[in-house]
């Protein structure tokens, strides 16, 4: 099925899933997944050490997310010592925002997402004490990514919700796209912007936006 096909008023799960599966980002993200878990299994030498690396990775990531999506995807252009500093997953987020329904504009940029992931494996190098708990951070992180697109995806597609875990996360994420740009910055969970103070008690509490579609920024910056 083409992404063009993908207009109807509710496609069912499997049509979605195809789309979804045609896009580079979840393709290499499904490669790596399979990669990082098969090289895990490989090594073997399981403990309970393996559940805590999960655990605090699962903790942690609500605050990536946030942190992320506030200072990176969310950066304003600005000049330091001469230069013109204008990240690429801004700009690529940016155009996100004024065409939420363009699928291509969803996924993570490649650029962004090999950086991410170079940083992340040094990160996990430095921290575990061992080969075998390595490859579970990295397997952990990696599959929490392609949930990232997975979710992000499916909320800017016509697939309506429908189990209660999808559904608050579609409200939520639309709330920050067409409500209130400063607001509701999580997609896979919201604990961090309930602990940061971005999860209204409900969305009347906040203006609407005028600038949800530009982030205050017009289409040449």
């Amino acid at each position: 099925m083409r992404p063009d096909n993908l207009k109807t008023p509710d496609p069912s799960l499997s049509q979605v899933i195809l789309v979804f599966l045609q896009y580079r980002s979840p393709q290499l993200l499904l490669a790596v997944t399979t990669l990082c878990i098969g090289l895990r299994v490989w090594l073997g030498h399981f403990s309970y050490w393996d559940l805590a690396v999960i655990a605090g990775a699962l903790l942690l990531q609500p605050f990536i997310e946030w942190l992320i999506h506030v200072f990176i995807l969310h950066f304003r252009p600005r000049t330091i010592l001469g230069l013109n500093i204008d990240l690429h997953a801004a700009q690529k987020h940016r155009a996100h925002h004024r065409s939420p329904w363009q699928l291509d504009l969803v996924f993570i940029p490649l650029q962004t997402g090999f950086i991410g992931l170079a940083v992340l494996a040094v990160v996990y190098y430095l921290l575990m004490p061992s080969p075998e708990l390595f490859m579970t951070g990295m397997s952990w992180a990696v599959l929490m990514a392609l949930s990232y697109e997975w979710i992000h995806y499916l909320t800017h597609t016509s697939y309506r919700p429908r189990t209660a875990f999808y559904r608050r996360r579609w409200q939520l994420h639309r709330l920050h796209h067409f409500k209130n740009e400063h607001y509701w910055m999580g997609v896979t969970g919201h604990l961090g912007d309930q602990v940061l103070g971005t999860l209204p008690a409900k969305p009347t509490d906040v203006p609407t936006s005028t600038t949800v579609r530009t982030l205050g920024i017009d289409s040449s910056g």
